[in-house]
């Protein structure tokens, strides 16, 4: 993943970042309604010196659950929920985790089903559930001038494998069958603010195909929120909740400076 942070020198010289693709996020968040905003898009590429890596938190996991700790970017401006043990098998993760891993034909593989990131050579891979034990994927925003304007999200090789072809847990999906990501957005007390759905798969009929490259998430409605948290759903269920494993990747999580009208 890249990091593009707008330097203020460009304000000054009147050149619109509106240009660059970004969609204008309320008038109510710019100076005057007339002052484009600054955008920082977040990258972990400089994190990880070797290629096929991950980030690992520092300490012994745990052997019988899941400890919980976090990272945040490399700017500082957003903090993320991670979740590690080691049952044996090597180091497992759950919450968000960035990785520069590119195994698309591993079946039960987090990375995306691309076998790239969106840009760069980093994302964000995420492995996010709720209820009693549950993992989910927070991002808390830091600094307060930042907003969320929008994503991009793709299929771990795991979801999408287990969608296509099914495993020991989960079905092949077939018309009417779904998959989607949540993201739900709260304030600084912990008040809902927004939620917003994306699907990564949506079987009109049979013969479709669960999402296998890179698609923009907007997440604009949540322009409010401090907490977001990221939570697949589908429709393949059973006693123990959803059957679809829960991974999913982001990339290029991108914020803007929100600045207060006159």
């Amino acid at each position: 993943m890249r990091t593009r942070n707008y330097a203020w020198a460009l304000l000054a010289l009147t050149l619109t970042l509106g240009g660059c693709g970004k969609d204008n996020p309320g008038d109510e968040d710019i100076i005057g309604g007339d002052t484009d905003p600054v955008y920082v898009t977040l990258g972990f590429d400089a994190r990880l010196t070797a290629p096929e890596t991950e980030f690992i938190a520092e300490g012994t996991p745990g052997s019988t659950a899941f400890e919980q700790t976090s990272f945040k970017d490399p700017l500082g401006i957003v903090s993320f929920s991670h979740y590690y043990a080691d049952w044996g098998s090597g180091y497992s993760f759950a919450g968000f985790t960035y990785m520069n891993k590119t195994d698309n034909q591993t079946w039960n593989s987090p990375a995306p089903i691309s076998g790239k990131a969106y840009s760069g050579t980093s994302y964000l891979a995420l492995d996010s559930t709720t209820g009693e034990y549950g993992t989910p994927a927070t991002l808390t925003i830091l600094e307060p001038i930042y907003t969320i304007s929008e994503a991009w999200i793709t299929n771990s090789t795991y979801a999408y494998t287990s969608m296509l072809k099914g495993d020991g847990n989960s079905r092949p999906f077939a018309k009417g069958d779904w998959y989607k990501v949540t993201a739900t957005g709260y304030d600084a007390d912990g008040t809902k603010v927004g939620e917003t759905s994306i699907f990564l798969a949506d079987y009109k009929t049979d013969t479709d195909r669960p999402v296998s490259d890179w698609v923009k998430f907007d997440l604009t409605p949540l322009r409010n929120a401090t907490t977001i948290t990221f939570v697949p759903s589908s429709s393949d269920n059973g006693e123990w909740g959803m059957n679809t494993p829960a991974y999913f990747c982001l990339d290029d999580i991108t914020l803007y400076e929100r600045h207060p009208a006159r």
